[in-house]
């Protein structure tokens, strides 16, 4: 499974992921055994010119595809420049309904236009914006993925969320992150949440992973 987070401020948009992908293996008589595949899974992406986050739970491994390089598809064949935020997510929805209807993906879209912040949780079935509630912006912080952690932690917790700086919606974006890791290791079952976590800040001008596998490993 997974844990992705994203807290959004006055500053801009903090998202964070983990990189473990877990997969099954069935035996003849039926019994199961799920194991760590890697720890290296991209689970959050730009798109639309490198301005727009994209992260995601669920299925990982899709008609021999990452759910990834589906998304760089996604990007390259059905979104232009000039789409916004809810167009991206919209047209996601469709991409997903239309080709991958059978599988159990979510996503968090996350990006600015026209200076203000969106960002939509997206599956086969919602289409919903999450940082806009009773026809006003909000600050707030979205979460999916392995939920337990981050619902005992932050349960009746009041956080002002309109007076975070970006560094620190960062922190806590990669937090929500690295306790669910940690939580998991002393639970009697497999950790399905691993592996480094990947930090992606997004603000009015610019979009710039803090932390990433890849680019400084």
């Amino acid at each position: 499974m997974t844990i992705i987070s994203t807290v959004i401020v006055p500053e801009g948009i903090a998202m964070a992921a983990d990189s473990r992908l877990t997969s099954n293996f069935s035996y003849g008589n039926g019994a199961t055994d799920r194991f760590t595949l890697t720890d290296n899974a991209q689970k959050l992406v730009l798109v639309r010119k490198s301005t727009i986050g994209i992260s995601f739970c669920g299925d990982a491994i899709i008609e021999g595809k990452t759910v990834a390089d589906i998304l760089r598809i996604f990007d390259i064949e059905k979104i232009s420049v000039e789409d916004t935020v809810s167009q991206v997510s919209e047209k996601l929805q469709v991409f997903l309904q239309s080709s991958y209807g059978t599988y159990n993906i979510a996503f968090i879209v996350a990006g600015y236009d026209s200076d203000e912040p969106f960002v939509y949780s997206v599956t086969k079935n919602e289409l919903r914006r999450t940082n806009f509630e009773n026809g006003q912006l909000v600050y707030t912080m979205t979460f999916n993925g392995e939920m337990e952690t981050i619902n005992k932690l932050f349960n009746g917790i009041a956080t002002n969320f309109s007076l975070m700086p970006l560094k620190d919606a960062a922190d806590l974006a990669e937090f929500s992150a690295e306790v669910t890791i940690k939580y998991q290791r002393f639970q009697h079952t497999i950790a399905t949440c691993g592996g480094a976590i990947d930090l992606l800040v997004i603000t009015k001008d610019y979009a710039k992973f803090i932390k990433h596998k890849l680019l400084a490993p």
